[in-house]
């Protein structure tokens, strides 16, 4: 074949007029097969970063875009044939873009092909569904992006791996409803394969049963049975317990095979976060999902609104759900929305449905080339919603939600109310977001219409102590206990917290117990990008004012910070709105997690933090601030003595001996021995100062 071919379907690899490429290092063929899968657009500089590192990049991340492209670009001309235009790899203003044919990647083919076998067993042509299935199933040659890592192949991967199990599925009900039974052996390998995808014990059981091995399949149900109860903690559904009481009641007489729904194409994530590691302390909330996911078979719809901080768990519950739907049997599609998509409307919506001018169903093709710019595009895509949910069960998740464009909202406001008659399970995951934004209309619509509202909130120290020990491989000591509540029960948080201190070796494991010295350690780096990439959009102004706010203290005003900065307090006030990492507690402001002002602190060079706190001081001072608060700041700020020291300690030295006796003896005797004191300071200094041994 000419021009360039890539496969992902396995070891990511590609071909230049039918010549392989070296495709370099792990993470330059992971950029090659992001650039690959979204073939024909510009990516942005910003969108590869996310998808190469997640959260927490490293520092040279946009130098190593840069080489990776360069390297790249390379070897795709090292093969071009004499006489041809330009490589297919270029770079504009904005991003990168890899021009392939519509044919060239072997993705796009299985998706064609998979829609095609749709249409075909829709259209009662079992024979070219099967043959299509077939042939698309025959494209992969071992996991999607083998061997890679990164967020975007992580969960494309596991995208792609669904479709394959869908594809392997839809071709076993079709060759069971025509009546052919040789299909155990392979069933038998999905279902060691994937034990816990439910109907694919089904599937066995059937054909058994058609094949006239009653007591097997009822083994096989037993087998099934056994996996759900121990691995998840539940019976198994409705369908497979149904199809049980039938081989009971007739066991040498064949079950009969429903003809398999249409498919959903689902889309592809390609910010989304990946599945978790952290879901712990979360039971209530988990056995709640696994109904909801259960009862959508029984045609009963609703709304799940899951709202928590960043690495709270949100996207971890929300796995939990599309797992049961999908184990369940029920058609899933999941999308993410991130601050870029916000910029195309309805872009994650159409990309959840599958709503793409590329695909080969006829009917998504159709709409999704009519849909921008159509004043009726909501309405369209709320009917093609409801058109899917005459066809069986339907489970809808979007992560990030808060990133939704206004268009989007707008369906996903009009599928809530469908979910009051129509079989449709709605979950989303979002942070929390300031008043006024429309995002919050929906969650008091959930509420109010009988959905469910998930809030979120740190966890326990008990199931605090449980990621610190699954972490370290060891039970937690009470040192270790102390430091993680720096993290203030958030999990990942709480389990980067451990892993950075394992790579610093400051854990000691002694007699089964995980400990660290009675001197805190330094917070990892790790720990602090993971917390600070939420705000990496921030322009420079508004990360100086956090910094600011961060350095004053828990607490502080607008008015502070104003004066700490030299801003206007419009201007602040305006700053800590884009950013939504500040809340107001009662007449002040605190920023929404302890360790995001820790990390913001860690942020400013350490050699301009004394300075930066002696100015604080002097600002709190001015404006009425307690002597306890000026003296923190005074406490690490630099040495230097000077007039305004001197003058503000003498005021102050009674009331600070009263509150802070250390920082007041530290002060003073710096002040003294600087002698540039009046005769009455000095006296005045001299007897405030606290006698030795006086607590500190």
């Amino acid at each position: 074949m000419k021009g360039l071919c890539v496969k992902i379907l396995g070891p990511v690899r590609a071909w230049r007029d039918e010549q392989e490429v070296d495709l370099g290092t792990a993470r330059r063929r992971a950029l090659f097969a992001v650039l690959a899968a979204n073939a024909n657009r510009v990516v942005s500089r910003n969108e590869l970063i996310v998808a190469l590192w997640g959260d927490s990049p490293p520092t040279t991340a946009t130098g190593n875009v840069y080489t990776y492209v360069s390297g790249l670009r390379r070897s795709l001309e090292k093969h071009r044939e004499p006489g041809r235009g330009g490589g297919p790899l270029t770079s504009g203003a904005t991003g990168y873009t890899l021009r392939m044919d519509s044919d060239a990647l072997d993705a796009d083919r299985f998706h064609r092909l998979y829609d095609a076998a749709g249409a075909a067993a829709a259209a009662g042509r079992t024979d070219e569904a099967v043959a299509g299935l077939d042939e698309a199933l025959a494209l992969w040659q071992g996991d999607a992006y083998a061997n890679l890592t990164g967020r975007f192949v992580e969960l494309d991967r596991y995208r792609l791996g669904e479709l394959r199990i869908a594809a392997a599925e839809q071709r076993a009900r079709l060759i069971l409803a025509g009546g052919d039974d040789g299909l155990v052996a392979d069933l038998t390998t999905l279902v060691r394969a994937h034990p816990l995808h439910e109907p694919f014990h089904e599937l066995l059981m059937r054909a058994l049963h058609q094949a006239g091995r009653g007591t097997e399949a009822l083994e096989a149900f037993r087998a099934a049975r056994r996996v759900f109860v121990d691995e998840l903690g539940v019976e198994p559904g409705p369908t497979i317990r149904a199809l049980q009481r039938r081989i009971l009641a007739t066991p040498d007489q064949p079950a009969a095979t429903p003809r398999p729904p249409a498919p959903v194409a689902p889309s592809p994530p390609v910010t989304a976060r990946p599945r978790g590691r952290f879901l712990v302390g979360r039971d209530t909330e988990v056995r709640l999902l696994r109904r909801l996911a259960g009862e959508v078979n029984s045609r009963r719809g609703t709304t799940v609104w899951i709202e928590g901080e960043p690495g709270i768990g949100k996207s971890e519950l929300l796995a939990v759900a599309l797992d049961e739907a999908r184990r369940t049997g029920c058609r899933v599609a999941r999308g993410a929305a991130d601050e870029l998509s916000r910029r195309v409307p309805l872009r994650v919506v159409m990309r959840t449905l599958g709503l793409e001018t590329t695909s080969a169903d006829s009917e998504r093709a159709a709409l999704a080339a009519v849909l921008p710019g159509d004043p009726r595009a909501v309405d369209r895509i709320a009917g093609y919603v409801r058109d899917l949910c005459a066809t069986g069960p339907l489970t809808l998740a979007v992560d990030d939600l808060q990133w939704l464009d206004d268009d989007s909202l707008l369906v996903w406001e009009r599928l809530i109310e469908f979910t009051r008659s129509l079989p449709l399970l709605l979950v989303s995951a979002t942070r929390p977001t300031p008043a006024g934004r429309e995002s919050n209309g929906l969650r008091d619509r959930v509420a109010a219409g009988g959905g469910h509202v998930l809030a979120l909130g740190p966890l326990h120290r008990g199931d605090v102590a449980r990621i610190l020990g699954a972490a370290a491989g060891a039970r937690p000591g009470p040192n270790l206990r102390s430091l993680a509540e720096l993290a203030g029960g958030n999990p990942l948080y709480t389990r980067e917290l451990v892993l950075g201190l394992l790579r610093q070796q400051a854990v000691q494991i002694t007699g089964g117990v995980a400990e660290v010295g009675a001197q805190v350690p330094e917070v990892p780096r790790s720990l602090l990008d993971i917390v600070l990439a939420p705000l990496s959009d921030l322009h420079s102004g508004q990360w100086e004012t956090l910094r600011h706010a961060a350095l004053l203290g828990d607490r502080f005003t607008v008015a502070e910070v104003a004066a700490f900065t030299g801003r206007t307090p419009s201007t602040v006030e305006t700053d800590l709105r884009a950013a939504e990492v500040v809340v107001n507690t009662g007449g002040a402001l605190t920023f929404r997690h302890p360790m995001l002002r820790q990390a913001l602190i860690e942020s400013v060079p350490a050699a301009l933090r004394p300075t930066l706190h002696r100015h604080a001081a002097e600002v709190l001072a001015a404006g009425g601030g307690t002597v306890a608060r000026v003296a923190k700041h005074l406490a690490v700020s630099t040495p230097d003595v000077d007039a305004w020291l001197v003058e503000w300690l003498t005021t102050h030295a009674g009331e600070l001996v009263r509150v802070s006796p250390g920082t007041a003896a530290e002060l003073i005797r710096r002040a003294l021995a600087d002698g540039r004191c009046t005769r009455s300071q000095r006296e005045a200094l001299e007897s405030a100062l606290p006698a030795p041994g006086s607590p500190a």
